[in-house]
């Protein structure tokens, strides 16, 4: 039988501080034979869009955005048949067939939860989660918004390796996603959220692979749903259709569920307190209610840039109002923030609980994690999405293995790195031309680091010149690229050319002196790193064609991502 030679370049391995590559080489019978990892030998599922049996009506190729239809925005289900074809998990695995919830979190800083020494009180059900989870202290965001977060975490890739690095691209046709792979092996998919432009949706091909995906209406206990009439509820709404799905599925074959929860996104506040003297809270709840009115604060401006992407290029209402109230105006958002987040945790305790009724709670591999942070004011910056700093991209994650005791760890990691731990978790393969390294034996305790170094790639701002906008992270050092520069450290740079800033992790967490004068050669080691990566792996993503509605929902909000965008 002829075989082809297909060749796969491997994730991000270690090397000393810099990027390595490892080719695989995986063999492709004809006649529909299995594929197999050349890493072990063990069969590999037949990857989409490689002529293996589907379901008629299947899509097939793996969502080529760009040779479909734009979806339409809104709420409603969204359905991709599961494949009839199949493989079998490895016995070896920690938890072969176990199920599981991934639950993201939009906007969540780590310094709020209290199991990773935040403010107490906020989130007793995240607390009660980690204190039976690996808890991971030192796991970043691929990117510091929603879109280019979650690609990376369904993947296994960071920005460059995807092309999704703004607003204006999705998947291309040739990147299996995590639940495509699951589907496989057997397993039921879901996926949940609320209407709104966070980029788990249709739109930007994330459904991919998710059998069922429901998107609601923003409930009136969120944020995002806080201009609808009534009063808003206990909370938690947002999270009841994942918990409605769990408890319907039955133990004919495992699940992957995955709710992506915005009740901490920007504007924070589901009431306005007129009884607030400084008007901050007021002025968040109007935020984005109407693009005409140049006082409307909007998200996309709200961390006051002043680059192509974002609309009117303006300082944003919202911003000046808080500079104006001083300390005053910070703590009244620090403090709407905060209610935001205890919100949030309701929604995570409606999903566990769920989860626990349906009674295999001794099977079921819990993973929640940020999809990035927030600035809070940190660095003059008040949101995010315009730069790279620790607020924004160094995150929490908690992940919850049967048989596994609770613990922290502290080496790297990142969310390209999730795909790969969960899939060796149930024992199923992961595919070769990922950049992200299985935790697991982090969470073992048998290594104590899995990468040297971790990339932060993409933003809300369209890229001008060839420079990527970024981080990279290879501690002690954080090199951080950036057109907001360096909280006025910066040294010279070109006209369009970004800042660039490099902190050392150890002494200066806060990221609050720049030592890159004194620091070139390190400088320049992560810059060949990073510039080489890019080198090997970089791809454009998919140009989507988005329904206008969409578009509008983004410029509502303060995002203009169109090459003309300006004032």
């Amino acid at each position: 039988m002829k075989t082809e030679r297909l060749l796969g370049l491997a994730g991000m391995a270690l090397g000393v501080g810099f990027l390595s590559y490892g080719v695989y080489l995986l063999d492709a019978p004809e006649g529909g034979e299995a594929l197999r990892d050349g890493r072990d030998g063990r069969p590999l599922p037949p990857a989409p869009g490689d002529g293996g049996p589907t379901d008629e009506g299947q899509r097939i190729a793996v969502g080529d955005a760009g040779d479909r239809p734009p979806v339409a925005p809104g709420s409603g289900t969204f359905s991709n048949p599961a494949p009839v074809a199949s493989a079998s998990a490895s016995d070896a695995a920690l938890c072969p067939d176990c199920d599981i919830v991934i639950i993201t979190l939009c906007s969540m800083r780590r310094d709020h939860i209290g199991a990773y020494g935040g403010v107490t009180g906020l989130t007793p059900r995240l607390d009660a989660l980690a204190a039976e989870s690996v808890r991971f202290d030192n796991a970043w965001s691929a990117s510091n918004f929603t879109l280019a977060g979650l690609t990376a975490l369904l993947t296994g890739r960071f920005g460059s390796s995807t092309g999704v690095t703004g607003w204006d691209k999705g998947l291309v046709a040739d990147v299996p996603t995590l639940p495509e792979i699951l589907g496989f092996y057997g397993y039921r998919t879901g996926a949940f959220t609320i209407d709104a432009p966070s980029g788990f949706r249709p739109d930007y091909g994330l459904d991919r692979g998710f059998q069922y995906m429901e998107i609601i209406p923003p409930p009136r206990d969120t944020p995002d749903g806080r201009l609808r009439e009534g009063k808003p509820g206990p909370g938690g709404e947002s999270a009841r259709p994942a918990a409605a799905w769990v408890s319907q599925q039955d133990e004919g074959g495992p699940i992957l569920a995955m709710f992506h929860s915005r009740t901490a996104h920007f504007p924070f506040v589901i009431d306005p307190d007129a009884r607030d003297p400084t008007g901050v809270t007021q002025a968040l709840f109007r935020a984005g209610s109407d693009a005409e009115d140049s006082t409307q604060p909007m998200p996309g401006t709200a961390g006051g840039t002043a680059q192509k992407g974002v609309v009117a290029m303006r300082r944003d209402p919202l911003q000046e109002l808080t500079i104006e109230k001083g300390d005053a105006g910070i703590a009244v958002w620090k403090a709407e923030y905060a209610k935001a987040v205890a919100r949030t945790d309701v929604d995570v305790g409606v999903l566990l609980d769920a989860v626990v009724a349906r009674g295999n709670w001794d099977r079921t591999i819990v993973l929640v994690v940020a999809d990035h942070g927030e600035s809070l004011g940190d660095h003059g910056e008040i949101l995010h999405g315009d730069a790279y700093w620790d607020s924004v991209t160094h995150i929490p994650m908690l992940m919850r293995v049967p048989g596994l005791k609770g613990r922290a760890v502290s080496g790297l990691v990142s969310q390209v790195d999730i795909a790969p731990t969960l899939l060796e978790l149930v024992g199923a393969v992961t595919p070769a031309g990922i950049d992200g390294a299985s935790m697991v034996p982090l969470a073992t305790g048998k290594a104590d680091e899995i990468r040297a170094m971790t990339l932060i790639e993409g933003g809300v701002t369209l890229q001008q010149g060839p420079t990527p906008r970024g981080a990279v992270i290879a501690p002690p050092w954080a090199l951080v690229r950036q057109d907001r520069g360096c909280g006025g450290q910066d040294g010279p740079r070109a006209p369009g050319e970004p800042g660039e800033c490099l902190y050392n992790l150890e002494t200066d967490p806060a990221q609050d002196h720049n030592v890159l004068a004194e620091n070139r050669a390190e400088r320049d080691r992560l810059v060949a790193a990073w510039d080489a990566f890019r080198a090997a792996r970089a791809t454009d993503g998919q140009t989507l064609n988005l329904d206008p509605s969409m578009v509008d929902a983004l410029q509502r909000t303060g995002y203009d991502f169109r090459v003309e965008a300006g004032p």
